[in-house]
C-alpha cells in the first residue's frame, strides 16, 4: 500500500524515483533548442585540432568549453564561475552542452587554463565567429550592399584612481601621409615650399626632465601628448563624454548591415575617437564586402573619412553637423565658390583666391587689404581684422557630395534605418548580454572574448528567425 508522506500538510516526493531522459525536461519552445537546432558548432573541432596534443590524457570537449562561455553571454551573466554553478542544476543548460543529469561540470578555471595554455595566443575567436557569419552570408540572410558603422564605450576593469601620466609621441598615419603628400602638391603647384614629413619634423620625440623643476622639457617635438593612462589596464584609455565621470574604457567599432546582422568589429582604446578609428576599420575589415554606401552618425563627418569613402566607389552617408560657435552675417555660407577658378566671392563681388594652405588640408582664401578698406559690409564682417580670410578643406568636395546624398530621398530613407539597426545591436548587447562593461585587461584579450559575444547576438538572431519560420510553415528541417 502507498502512503502519502506529508511535511506541514504539502506533500513532497522528493525520494520518488521517476523514468525520464533528460530531453523529456527541456520545454519544446525553450531558447537553446532553438539555438542547438539553428547552427551546429562542431566546426571548433577542426578550428582547435592544432592546439591539442595527441598524446596524454583525454581533454574536456572544446565544443563545451566554448559552450559555456556562449551561455555566459546569452543570458547575460557577469562570469563563468556563476554559469557553471547554474550548468549544476539547470537541466536545459546540460542539455545544451550533451552533459547527463548527474555529469561532472566542468570546473570554471578550466577555459581560463585552456585560454592561458592554447586559445590566448590563437585567432581561434575571431575565426568562429567568422565561420558563423559565412553561413549566413551563403544561405543569403546578410545583405552587404549598406553598412551601418557606430562606436560604443565599454568600461573597462581598471579603478579610474590607479592611473599615471606619461609623454606619447603620436605617430602619423598612412593616411595622414597621404594627405600631406597631397597638401605638398598643393603649395608646389601655388610657389611655396613642401611641408617635411613628421620624421624630418619632429625628431626622435626625446624629452628631458629638469632637476631643479621636475618640469618635463621636450626637444622641440611638437607631436609629443601627455596621456592619461591605467596603472591597472595600460592599453585602456580615458573616456570623457559630456557631463560623464572620467573612466577607463575601450571603444567598439561594429558593423552591420540592413538586417542587423553583425559583419565585423574592432576594440580600441577608449580616448581614440571614432573618427580615426574608423578609417583602418573601413579598409581591412569592411571593404572586402563591397559595399555601396556607408552609414554612420555626425562623429564620422569629416573630410578625410568622406574622400576615402567615395575612393573606393562607395557613398558616405552621414547627418548634418552644425557649425560651432555663433552663426555670422557673413559668414561662409554667404560667400559663393567658383569651382573652375577655385575662388570665392564676397557679398560685395570682390574675390578671395587660396593663399595657403595648413598641414591638415585647410586652404586659406584671403582677399586684398585694398578691397575691404572701403567696404560697406566693413563693420558687420570683418569688425577689427584688416581683411577677409575664409577656410575651405582640400576634400571639401567630398562632403559637398555627401551632404547632397543625405539629403536625397535615398540618403533619408536609409540613415532612419540607423535606429534599428546598429543602435539595436548595441541596446541589445548592453541590455541583456554583458556589454555593458568588460571583466578582462588589455587589447587582445577584449578582442577575442568580444568576438564570441557578437557571434552569440548572430546565433540568437538566427535561432529565433528560423524557429519562427519553422513555426510559420509547420516544419522541423532547419539550421545550418
Amino acid at each position: 500500500m502507498f502512503y502519502e508522506k506529508k511535511e506541514n500538510g504539502i506533500n513532497y516526493d522528493r525520494n520518488q524515483l521517476e523514468m525520464v531522459t533528460l530531453d523529456d525536461l527541456v520545454p519544446q519552445d525553450h531558447l537553446l533548442r532553438k539555438i542547438d537546432q539553428a547552427i551546429n558548432l562542431n566546426f571548433i573541432h577542426d578550428l582547435t585540432r592544432d592546439l591539442y596534443s595527441n598524446t596524454g590524457r583525454r581533454c574536456i570537449d572544446t565544443v563545451v568549453l566554448f559552450k559555456i562561455v556562449l551561455l555566459n553571454f546569452i543570458y547575460g551573466n557577469n562570469s563563468i564561475r556563476k554559469t557553471c554553478e547554474e550548468a549544476k542544476v539547470n537541466m536545459a543548460y546540460r542539455w545544451y552542452l550533451g552533459l547527463g543529469i548527474t555529469a561532472p561540470i566542468p570546473n570554471y578555471s578550466t577555459f581560463s587554463q585552456n585560454y592561458i595554455r592554447k586559445f590566448g595566443s590563437s585567432d581561434v575567436f575571431e575565426k568562429i565567429f567568422n565561420e558563423i557569419l559565412t553561413r549566413l552570408i551563403s544561405h543569403n540572410f546578410v545583405d552587404t550592399s549598406i553598412l551601418f558603422v557606430d562606436g560604443t564605450h565599454i568600461k573597462a576593469n581598471a579603478n579610474k584612481h590607479k592611473r599615471t601620466k606619461v609623454l606619447i609621441k603620436e605617430t602619423t598615419t598612412k593616411y595622414q601621409k597621404q594627405l600631406l603628400e597631397e597638401i605638398n602638391e598643393f603649395r608646389e603647384i601655388n610657389g611655396r615650399d613642401k611641408y617635411p614629413s613628421d620624421d624630418d619634423d619632429y625628431g626622435d620625440g626625446s624629452f628631458t626632465i629638469n632637476e631643479q623643476t621636475g618640469e618635463v622639457e621636450t626637444k622641440q617635438d611638437n607631436n609629443v601628448n601627455e596621456k592619461t593612462i591605467s596603472t591597472v589596464d595600460p592599453e585602456s584609455g580615458m573616456f570623457v563624454k559630456g557631463e560623464h565621470e572620467r573612466q577607463f574604457a575601450y571603444v567598439d567599432q561594429v558593423c552591420c548591415d540592413k538586417h542587423g546582422w553583425i559583419l565585423s568589429f574592432d576594440v580600441n582604446p577608449g580616448n581614440v575617437h571614432d573618427s580615426k578609428a574608423f578609417l583602418p576599420f573601413f579598409e581591412n575589415k569592411l571593404l572586402k564586402f563591397k559595399p555601396n554606401i556607408v552609414c554612420a552618425d555626425a562623429g564620422y563627418a569629416n573630410c578625410l573619412i568622406a574622400h576615402f569613402v567615395q575612393s573606393h566607389n562607395c557613398n558616405l552617408l552621414v547627418p548634418y553637423v552644425r557649425p560651432k560657435g555663433k552663426e555670422s552675417e557673413f559668414g561662409k555660407h554667404k560667400f559663393d565658390y567658383y569651382f573652375e577658378i577655385d575662388q570665392y566671392m564676397c557679398p560685395n563681388h570682390k574675390m578671395l583666391v587660396p593663399w595657403n594652405i595648413s598641414k591638415t588640408g585647410n586652404i586659406e582664401y584671403k582677399i586684398h587689404k585694398s578691397d575691404c578698406r572701403e567696404c560697406t559690409f566693413r563693420n558687420k564682417c570683418i569688425k577689427d581684422y584688416s581683411f577677409k580670410t575664409i577656410t575651405r578643406h582640400l576634400y571639401d568636395d567630398c562632403m559637398l557630395i555627401a551632404k547632397n546624398f543625405r539629403l536625397s530621398e535615398q540618403g533619408k530613407q536609409i540613415y532612419s534605418l540607423r535606429k534599428q539597426t546598429i543602435e539595436r545591436v548595441f541596446a541589445e548587447g548592453k541590455e541583456r548580454h554583458g556589454l555593458r562593461y568588460t571583466r578582462f585587461k588589455s587589447l587582445k584579450k577584449n578582442f577575442n572574448i568580444r568576438a564570441l559575444l557578437y557571434a552569440c547576438l548572430n546565433i540568437k538572431k538566427l535561432a529565433l528567425l528560423l524557429y519562427n519560420k519553422a513555426n510559420k510553415y509547420k516544419s522541423t528541417n532547419y539550421g545550418i
